[in-house]
């Protein structure tokens, strides 16, 4: 009797949850709020991230880097003039908005370069050279 009250209840929160994102639009946009998309790519000697971020200008995007991860941070400000316009609809993103990205490979975070162009910021993070290690003779 206990179980099925637990079950019937996980059933109700599940359903409440489904009609709130519902009420979002669709679970991939509620998903997406806060976030952007990302690829990460590698070549033999670079690790390449590129990050869609339209709307935004090089100066409201920053980038950090370690040896192993990435982050980019975009933060918009609202910027809206009132010129006897009516708002019918407001879906521009205002505020903050960052990724943390774990990188495959350890990277030379000091000889990273980024670039913006058409709403894409490219981060290209050479690769740590490899040292070779030492043989050791099993005696």
């Amino acid at each position: 009797m206990f179980e099925e009250d637990i079950f019937e209840e996980l059933l109700r929160m599940r359903r409440r949850i489904e009609r709130l994102m519902r009420s979002f639009g669709s679970l991939a946009r509620f998903e997406e709020m806060g976030s952007f998309p990302v690829d990460v790519s590698e070549t033999e000697n670079e690790v390449i991230v590129r990050a869609d971020l339209p709307g935004f200008s090089k100066d409201e995007v920053s980038v950090n880097a370690t040896e192993n991860s990435l982050t980019i941070e975009a933060r918009h400000k609202e910027k809206r003039e009132e010129r006897g316009e009516k708002y019918y609809t407001v879906e521009r993103r205002v505020g903050s908005f960052r990724r943390v990205i774990s990188l495959p490979v350890e990277v030379q975070p000091e000889k990273a370069r980024a670039r913006m162009k058409d709403g894409v910021l490219e981060v290209i993070l050479p690769k740590k050279e490899n040292k070779k290690g030492k043989e050791i003779k099993v005696e």
